[in-house]
C-alpha cells in the first residue's frame, strides 16, 4: 500500500510542525530522518526526480522537510503540508479562519528563523552538544560520519545562516518580542485563535521550541538538549522564556494537543 514519505532534518523545528500534523490525523508515512548538511543528498536526489524546490527567506531549495505524497504529489514546505493534512484528512479543522494561516505565516517568517539562529549559535560553541545531538536522533552509522565531519559542517551553518553574536544577539531580541506580544494575547486564554486548537497554535510552538528546548518527554517529536545541557548563558534565556505567558501556553501545547489523536 502506498505510503507517505517525509524527509527531516531530525530536530529542526520546521520539519517538526510537519510531523505534528501528520501524527495529528494519524497519517502513514515513513520519516527518512537526517541530521544537517547530510540531507543534502536525498534532496538533491527529490530535485532530480521532480523539480527544484523554491528558496526564500528563511529556505533554500533544499532544505527540509519535503513530503512525498501516496498519490505522487511532493511539498517542499512545513506549511504547504500542514495545509495538505488539514485539507485532506481533517476537513479544513486546522484553518478555520483566514487569520489562522496570517499567524501561521508570521511566525514562519518572524520567529522561526531567529530561534534557530539563537540555538545554533550556543550549539555550535559547545564541542559536547553537537556529538549527542546525532546520536539522540539518527542512526549510528549517519552519526558517526557526521561526527567525522562536523567541522565542516559547523562552518557550512555559520555562514548559510549567519550565525555570529552579533546577529544572534538580534535575533534574540526578535524572539522576545514575539513571546511578549504572544504573552498578552494569550493571557486567560486557550488558544491563539477561537476556541479550537489551529494551525496558528502548532506554528508557534513549533517555531519557538528552539528557545523552549522541549523534551520528548513533554511532546517534542525529536532530541533536543534539555535545559540543564545547554551552556548557562543560553539556559538562562530558555528558563525565562519558559516562564512567560507565551512559553507556558507553548508548552501546554505540546504536552496536551501534541499527544492527540483525531478521533472522527
Amino acid at each position: 500500500m502506498p505510503m507517505h514519505r517525509l524527509i527531516t532534518i531530525r530536530f529542526s523545528h520546521y520539519n517538526e510542525k510537519a510531523r505534528w500534523a501528520l501524527d495529528r490525523y494519524r497519517v502513514p508515512y515513513r520519516e527518512d530522518g537526517y541530521l544537517p548538511m547530510f540531507h543534502f543528498a536525498p534532496m538533491m536526489l527529490l530535485s532530480a526526480q521532480h523539480g527544484m524546490g523554491k528558496s526564500d527567506r528563511v529556505s533554500s531549495p533544499f532544505s527540509t522537510p519535503a513530503l512525498l505524497t501516496d498519490d505522487g504529489r511532493v511539498m517542499r514546505d512545513s506549511s504547504e503540508i500542514v495545509r495538505y493534512v488539514s485539507d485532506r484528512f481533517a476537513k479544513g479543522a486546522l484553518y478555520p479562519t483566514p487569520e489562522v494561516g496570517e499567524l501561521e505565516q508570521r511566525f514562519h517568517d518572524e520567529l522561526g528563523p531567529h530561534t534557530r539562529r539563537v540555538a545554533y549559535f550556543f550549539a555550535l560553541g559547545d564541542p559536547a552538544l553537537l556529538p549527542r545531538i546525532a546520536d539522540e536522533n539518527v542512526g549510528r552509522a549517519q552519526a558517526w560520519a557526521f561526527k567525522r565531519v562536523a567541522p565542516l559542517v559547523t562552518r557550512g551553518i555559520r555562514r548559510n545562516l549567519r550565525v555570529d553574536r552579533a546577529h544572534a544577539d538580534r535575533s534574540r531580541d526578535k524572539v522576545l518580542a514575539v513571546f511578549d506580544e504572544v504573552s498578552r494575547r494569550v493571557a486567560g486564554r486557550q488558544y491563539l485563535v477561537g476556541d479550537t486548537f489551529s494551525a496558528a497554535d502548532l506554528a508557534f510552538a513549533c517555531m519557538a521550541a528552539p528557545a523552549l528546548l522541549p523534551t520528548p518527554d513533554e511532546g517534542y517529536g525529536a532530541w533536543l538538549p534539555p535545559v540543564d545541557a545547554v551552556p548557562s548563558e543560553i539556559a538562562k534565556v530558555v528558563t525565562e522564556l519558559r516562564a512567560s505567558e507565551a512559553g507556558k501556553y507553548a508548552l501546554r501545547m505540546f504536552a496536551t494537543e501534541r499527544r492527540a489523536r483525531d478521533v472522527s
